[in-house]
């Protein structure tokens, strides 16, 4: 699996829509990473309770911001990125530039023959 910059994501995903109009399936995924080793190291604190042991208590989940992982998928090529929270706009922005622009080898599926089945 290749990682890539977003914007090298972004041309190597327009590829792959490229070239699935002839033959295959484009397959993308968006998940947020919430990777322990992720988590800012600065809003963990230590807690000197009177017996001696050191507890690790972070101060509040809400402040923390999560990368975004975005993986795409044509036949055996595998490409992903991570988004950092701040640049999630920008790249939200081309992708869906590239989904417009590929939108036009979808298929409609042909619902008369459900229709025909339930009918009976």
């Amino acid at each position: 699996m290749k990682d890539l910059d977003a914007l090298a994501f972004t041309v190597e995903l327009g590829q792959f829509y490229e070239k699935s109009k002839t033959a295959g399936t484009v397959s993308v995924t968006m998940k947020r990473m919430t990777a322990p080793r992720l988590l800012r190291v600065s809003k963990v604190k230590k807690v000197m309770p009177k017996g001696g042991n050191a507890v690790v208590e972070a101060e509040s989940k809400d402040d923390v911001q999560y990368p975004c992982l975005v993986r795409a998928v044509y036949k055996k090529h595998k490409i992903s990125t991570i988004i950092a929270p701040d640049d999630f706009d920008r790249f939200q922005n081309a992708y869906s530039t590239i989904i417009r622009a590929y939108m036009d080898s979808l298929k409609k599926k042909d619902r008369s023959k459900k229709a025909k089945k339930v009918s009976k």
